[in-house]
């Protein structure tokens, strides 16, 4: 087992901390205080090469491995949560599926256009009554010739109204739980289908948090990505790359906010000697710092495992309950560390405390992914009632 990055892997996060610090960093509370991220930005991300890292070069990707990706979603994050979590949206989740499940039409459609930045993809799960408990869902597509006919409401869906792509999943032919459960490809423009209204947050302020509505919206069926049947476990483990790339943002903003207040408190002076000096301040710097590697091996041992994105569901859950959680532990702690000077908006921490906040709950929440640790430390499904 090597706990060592290559030449190759240490070049890559030597590339993002340079692009970050010089394209990003200066940017990124403006982004925050706008509640906008410029799509020119957005641009560079994908001129870059940092969309599509996970794909195949045939469909015009890096062919980087999931850790590869990781690492650079981490070091962007330090900087700006949400410019990292569109990189995340741009090599896992909804790219994902269609470059497992998808058909080589849909792939050679959608991947290089995703590539090169021309399309942005968002992924439609959650619905008012159906977030946790997604079996529930009542978004319906029923046939109706060479097409789909898609009826429903999404809510909280990041990228809405911003993004070409569109991965719904909906509830087909009106079958009952998982097994009626398919994905299919919806384009912006398409008749019936459009973008409900923000959801003003707490945190993630630059991308868009929104509902998607569809009243007859029809979609033709060489869209469908995912049949209903069987495939429900198929689109839940494309997912948990998602959820790994989402670990890897929190990890990041938790890196950024140390980092932060420990130049800060190195320099900060009380009663005549640096906060560093007190042993209180070290002993509290210690376990942040111990908090962050942690993290850290849980993340790159679920990348390292990824296959063509997937990631295994347990290690993922792990990941990302642990991860979440240290987060606001950390960026809080940050916060605390410089006292009132950490709460104000002239420097970065409250903004990544805010941004960590988010990803107990974006994903899958702390508590699903427990039952799913648990469903795997018991080796039995666990109903619940």
């Amino acid at each position: 087992m090597d706990f060592q990055l290559s030449e190759g892997q240490k070049e890559l996060i030597a590339h993002a901390r340079a692009f970050a610090e010089a394209e990003i960093a200066p940017y990124a509370a403006k982004w925050d205080a706008e509640e906008h991220i410029p799509r020119a930005q957005i641009q560079k991300y994908a001129d870059v090469g940092w969309f599509g890292l996970t794909l195949p070069e045939k469909y015009g990707g890096g062919g980087y491995s999931a850790l590869d990706a990781i690492l650079i979603i981490e070091e962007v994050a330090r900087h700006c949560g949400v410019s990292a979590r569109i990189i995340v949206d741009h090599n896992f989740g909804a790219v994902g599926t269609i470059l497992n499940f998808g058909t080589e039409a849909q792939r050679q459609q959608v991947l290089p256009a995703i590539c090169r930045g021309e399309k942005l993809m968002s992924i439609g799960m959650t619905e008012p009554e159906a977030g946790s408990a997604l079996t529930d869902l009542t978004t319906s597509a029923r046939e109706a010739g060479e097409f789909y006919v898609l009826n429903g409401r999404k809510h909280w869906i990041t990228g809405a109204g911003e993004r070409e792509y569109t991965l719904v999943y909906a509830r087909f032919g009106g079958v009952p739980g998982p097994k009626g459960i398919g994905a299919i490809l919806v384009e912006e423009g398409m008749p019936g289908f459009t973008p409900g209204p923000r959801i003003p947050s707490l945190g993630v302020r630059g991308v868009r948090e929104g509902e998607l509505w569809f009243d007859d919206a029809r979609v033709p069926k060489e869209n469908l990505v995912v049949p209903p049947g069987s495939a429900f476990r198929n689109l839940m483990s494309a997912y948990n790359g998602q959820r790994v790339g989402a670990s890897a943002v929190a990890l990041g903003l938790a890196q950024g906010a140390f980092a932060y207040a420990l130049a800060y408190a190195d320099e900060r002076r009380q009663f005549g000697k640096r906060l560093t000096d007190f042993q209180a301040i070290q002993f509290q710097l210690a376990d942040m710092a111990m908090e962050l590697d942690a993290a850290r091996l849980l993340i790159y041992r679920a990348a390292a495992n990824a296959q063509a994105t997937i990631t295994d569901r347990y290690e993922s859950s792990l990941a990302k309950i642990f991860v979440s959680e240290m987060a606001i532990r950390v960026t809080s702690g940050a916060i605390q560390l410089m006292g009132a000077e950490g709460y104000g908006r002239h420097h970065p921490v409250e903004r990544m405390f805010r941004d960590a906040r988010a990803f107990t709950l974006a994903g899958g929440s702390a508590e699903i992914q427990r039952l799913g640790v648990a469903t795997r430390v018991l080796g039995r499904p666990l109903p619940q009632h």
